[in-house]
């Protein structure tokens, strides 16, 4: 970060002389009746000019704050100046909340507090007009409340907002004497509650923090109320004033429960939250707490941050941001458990002894453990400190019982030690021993390994974790860093070995129950993402890293170089369901080779469950469980029994799909159910349920009876709507298609696009809102279904109308466009692989240009990484072989390129 400005001695940016002045005038001229609302625009000039020059001298958070709040004092003393004597000698203008704490962000709101003394009421509403008026009409965003001393405390009694308001409570203006009536009554509530007040704010803070899935690790995190974030800090600093009766460092007596280190961490954090959200405001010309992508290289230049050869600024910035939030974490459970220990209120469920159980390890010898408080430490902290195995000791024992939480003393030894996890202790098996049942066996893995990573000593133990912590992707696809991404993926698999999962994944879950040594899916789980810690992204470079690593944590060779290939590879599994037929033999029999083994397979499969489940909120769903599946299964059989056997698999499954469909047309006469199905080709039974195959008929017969050469159906499935397309083949139908589906406001998920003996075009869409959300709406579904039956017959005369929706966040990004041609993927049939930058009615687009090359589009598989779109299709040319013409793939090749290169950003 550059060299903050720092405020100067006294310095201030709006003269109290001349904002006194121009209050006073403008108020006299109302009074006068001259003017209307005068007084308001000269306080809205003032504050925007407050802003304005605050922003352009000060960089650092707490200087914009203090800066801010202390022209906003000048304001209201301003205001209070002009007020009438009999006013100014029986009221109180008293800044609480944030106002009080003097942090103001630029938009933040002004909370106030009226004290007046009980004589005076009759009044009250009169002389709060002369205040509450202006500073509405200068833009402030103004939260009052008006009591008598007396009463304002009684109302903090039964209000715990207004009681953690006022412990903030500054005076502005007013009669020092009330002021202080004030705060001795409400010093003797603080006395009398003090437990009180600490559970309800814990309390609180586990509310707020369980709405951001109890994680700070979102890529696009609420600055504010998110975990780790500004009110957790406050949080901090309101246990310690509300305890001991002072700001933390202001109370010698108290400040041994925060180590001068400790003070120095969390005002560093602070100073860092109030810099990212003050420029935030400003930025946004609002009160907008969440850093979201298209704000975060704003940011990251307004404070200095700049790229990197391995990391964007907008990544630096982050991945501090995730630095400090983690400190705040850790300060808050420090201060937590010493408060605890301060006034001896041990948990009465939680025992005096070291449980039996966490008694023995996998070390020899006896752990160096005690409960001390209720609460797990080191028997010995000089032992600790000389002997590192202690450290990983400490987590296994909180890995077997995590309801008895660490004691702050432990986790600081944690921490301070952690640089003295060097080679050797790396190459100690009794530690990998250790980490290894951490791994496998802990009630909840993913808090101990989180706890693990925020002290340091996971990513200081395997450094190619430690590489990732607190590091985005940055785009819309993934919801939490990397690591954080890792630990959930970690937590899935052990729900899954639970059998917490079989009803989802049963095949997933019979996989890992009946492995020889389940340490291997873990190892491969948790090294999954250090491709992101190897220079270049090399995979072969990956792989012998891995190799390396989980030889170290105690796997056999064999298994050491099974983990190593599949975690370099684990998306080849997803990229080939989402992207390819899975109906052609060749994709199936060119995956099951690149694999190889039955072990690999296994163990990708696994990778790739738990990797989607997690990654992305739209990541999942019965597509992508149903494409995996099938992959899987013909893989598995090429592996085991050759392809001859996937060729009998496809057949018998066509053969399956006939019968059934046949069954279930038992209406129909013989001949005309013969009739039917004889249309149908084998890459079309194969590939289509048998419900889609009956629906399909009916519509085929409804549209022979109604003499039309096209017909729709569009069915709610799983939150989406499957449309179904029958008509007359032609060239430019399925774009067509597409384009009537962008225009109305949908985007496609899925498509298939087959073709009868008899040249009728059946192309199945499954079709999701453009927000992600599920439809639920039946006009939506009427509407999609008009604008299909509108394209399905003839090409539309105008081209169709498309438009970002509001909120639509893709543009931001910059995907640079590829086209890959790939000859070897299908045996009869050109693949077109495109990548570029997602926008509405980008595949219509893409279809449209392949048509007006003359190219049979055989099949189109789309899939979406956030802003990203990849599409693949299979083509041939007009006459149905395969494109071999050097000239027309380059044509294809630059036509292609031009649809993607216009959406992209430069």
């Amino acid at each position: 970060m550059t060299k903050p400005s720092t405020p100067s001695g006294g310095q201030q940016l709006i003269a109290r002389s001349a904002i006194n002045k121009a209050i006073a005038e403008a108020i006299a001229e109302e009074r006068a009746g001259q003017a209307y609302g005068v007084t308001g625009k000269v306080l809205k000039n003032t504050i925007i000019d407050l802003r304005r020059q605050t922003l352009r001298r000060f960089v650092r958070g707490d200087h914009i704050t203090a800066q801010l709040s202390e022209g906003v004092d000048l304001v209201v003393r301003g205001l209070f100046a002009a007020a009438p004597e009999n006013v100014r000698s029986e009221l109180c203008i008293v800044a609480v909340g944030g106002y009080g704490r003097s942090e103001l962000a630029p938009y933040s709101d002004v909370d106030l507090l009226f004290l007046y003394d009980p004589g005076f009421e009759e009044q009250l509403s009169a002389a709060l007009d002369l205040f509450l008026y202006p500073l509405w009409d200068s833009g402030l965003k103004i939260g009052y409340s008006a009591h008598s001393a007396q009463s304002a405390v009684q109302f903090a009694k039964d209000d715990m907002v207004a009681r953690t308001a006022y412990l903030d409570a500054r005076l502005i203006s007013g009669p020092d004497a009330l002021f202080g009536m004030f705060q001795s009554t409400y010093d003797k509530l603080r006395r009398k509650t003090k437990s009180q007040f600490v559970a309800a704010k814990l309390d609180e803070q586990n509310k707020r923090q369980a709405k951001s899935f109890e994680t700070r690790y979102l890529v696009e995190p609420d600055v504010k109320e998110g975990k780790g974030g500004l009110r957790d800090l406050q949080t901090i600093r309101w246990l310690y004033k509300y305890v001991y009766g002072g700001s933390v460092g202001g109370n010698r007596a108290a400040d041994k429960v925060m180590e001068p280190s400790e003070r120095r961490a969390l005002a560093k954090a602070e100073r860092f939250l109030w810099s990212v959200r003050a420029h935030m405001h400003d930025f946004r010309g609002r009160a907008d707490e969440k850093l979201t992508f298209d704000i975060q290289p704003d940011i990251a230049e307004r404070l200095g941050y700049q790229d990197r050869p391995d990391m964007l600024a907008a990544e630096r910035l982050m991945k501090h941001y995730f630095v400090n939030t983690v400190e705040i974490g850790r300060l808050t459970r420090i201060l937590c458990a010493r408060l605890e220990e301060e006034r001896a209120k041990r948990l009465p469920h939680l025992p005096k002894l070291l449980p039996r159980r966490l008694q023995a390890d996998e070390a020899p010898g006896k752990p160096n453990l005690r409960i001390h408080n209720g609460r797990l430490d080191f028997g010995s902290a000089a032992k600790a400190r000389r002997q590192p195995r202690d450290l990983f000791r400490l987590f296994r024992a909180y890995s077997k019982q995590p309801k008895i939480d660490f004691h702050p003393a432990a986790l600081a030894i944690v921490t301070e030690q952690v640089p003295q996890v060097v080679s050797d202790v790396r190459a100690d098996p009794v530690v990998a021993g250790l980490f290894n049942a951490i791994l496998i066996d802990a009630v909840d893995p993913v808090r101990v390994l989180r706890i693990m990573t925020e002290t340091g000593l996971l990513g200081k133990y395997i450094p190619a974790f430690g590489s990732i912590v607190g590091r985005i992707d940055y785009g819309l696809y993934r919801r939490f860093t990397l690591d954080e991404h890792v630990l959930r993926c970690i937590g899935l698999l052990a729900q899954i070995r639970k059998d917490g999962l079989k009803k989802q994944h049963p095949i997933t879950t019979q996989i890992v129950q009946q492995a020889d040594n389940p340490l291997l899916f873990y190892v491969a789980l948790l090294l999954h993402e250090s491709i992101w810690s190897v220079k270049r992204k090399s995979i072969a470079e990956c792989e012998r890293l891995v190799a390396r690593i989980s030889k170290r944590l105690g796997l056999n060779a064999e298994d050491a170089a099974l983990a190593g290939w599949a975690s370099a590879r684990h998306l080849l599994m997803v990229r080939t369901a989402e992207r390819r037929n899975l109906a052609d033999i060749q994709v199936i029999s060119t995956f099951a080779q690149t694999v190889g083994a039955r072990e690999r397979l296994d163990l990708m499969l696994v990778l790739s469950v738990c990797h989607l489940r997690v990654v992305g909120v739209q990541s999942w769903d019965e597509i992508t469980r149903r494409q995996l599946s099938e992959l899987y299964e013909g893989a598995k059989t090429w592996i085991d029994q050759g392809e001859s056997a996937v060729v009998e698999k496809f057949e018998a499954r066509a053969a399956a799909v006939r019968a059934e469909a046949k069954e279930r047309l038992a209406d129909w006469a013989d001949k005309d159910k013969e009739d039917f199905l004889s249309r149908l080709t084998g890459p079309i039974l194969r590939s289509v349920d048998p419900d889609i195959i009956v629906r399909f008929a009916h519509l085929a017969r409804a549209a022979k009876k109604d003499r039309t050469t096209s017909a729709v159906t569009v069915t709610p499935r799983d939150g989406d709507l499957e449309a179904i397309v029958y008509a007359d083949d032609r060239s430019g139908l399925l774009a067509d298609l597409a384009g009537a589906i962008a225009s109305s406001a949908m985007s496609v998920r899925a498509v298939q696009a087959l073709t009868t003996r008899d040249g009728k075009a059946i192309d199945i869409f499954v079709i999701q809102s453009s927000d992600g959300f599920p439809i639920d709406d039946v006009d939506q579904a009427q509407r999609v279904h008009h604008a299909l039956l509108g394209v399905a017959g003839a090409s539309p005369e105008k081209r169709p109308s498309m438009k970002r929706r509001f909120g639509d966040r893709r543009s931001i990004f910059t995907v640079e466009p590829v086209v890959r041609i790939e000859q070897d993927a299908s045996e009869d049939a050109t693949v077109i692989e495109t990548e570029g930058l997602d926008r509405p009615g980008l595949l219509f687009e893409l279809t449209a240009a392949l048509s007006r090359l003359g190219l049979t589009i055989v099949s189109a598989h789309v899939a979406t990484y956030g802003e990203r779109a990849v599409d693949a299709f299979y083509l041939k040319t007009s006459s149905g072989d395969k494109i071999t013409d050097a000239k027309l793939l380059s044509r294809i090749e630059k036509s292609v390129m031009q649809v993607l290169s216009a959406g992209s950003n430069p």
